[in-house]
């Protein structure tokens, strides 16, 4: 399994990690766990670690897509926390146009994205 899926025991505040390629039984496990979160909080926050990346199956691009359409406005604060060069460039440009709060660290900052989350 790609996707590793933590929520925070007392916070709004939810974690996946990212190994990997990201398949559809990823999706399947993970998604129906992260719906029920945010019924239960409404607003939520994310730390998304990316340690690795080799890509996904096509199958969940488009499952991808309408998550993140349907859930833009529930999730208002986000650390991405890659070594990954790419995908700091493209969050980071991402970051410009997107209604969400983002940050980039570098996995050696791993616990100062972690305590940006929390923070009020």
């Amino acid at each position: 399994m790609a996707i590793k899926y933590h929520e925070h025991a007392t916070q709004p505040v939810f974690e996946i990690e990212v190994a990997g390629k990201i398949t559809q039984a990823d999706m399947d496990s993970v998604l129906p766990r992260l719906e029920a979160f945010l019924q239960r909080h409404g607003k939520v926050r994310m730390v998304e670690v990316i340690p690795t990346f080799e890509g996904f199956e096509l199958s969940t691009i488009w499952e991808g897509i309408k998550f993140d359409v349907a859930h833009i406005r529930d999730i208002d604060r986000v650390a991405v926390v890659t070594d990954v060069g790419w995908i700091g460039g493209l969050t980071r440009a991402l970051c410009r146009v997107s209604p969400l709060e983002i940050r980039v660290f570098d996995m050696a900052e791993l616990e100062a994205a972690r305590a940006w989350v929390e923070a009020p």
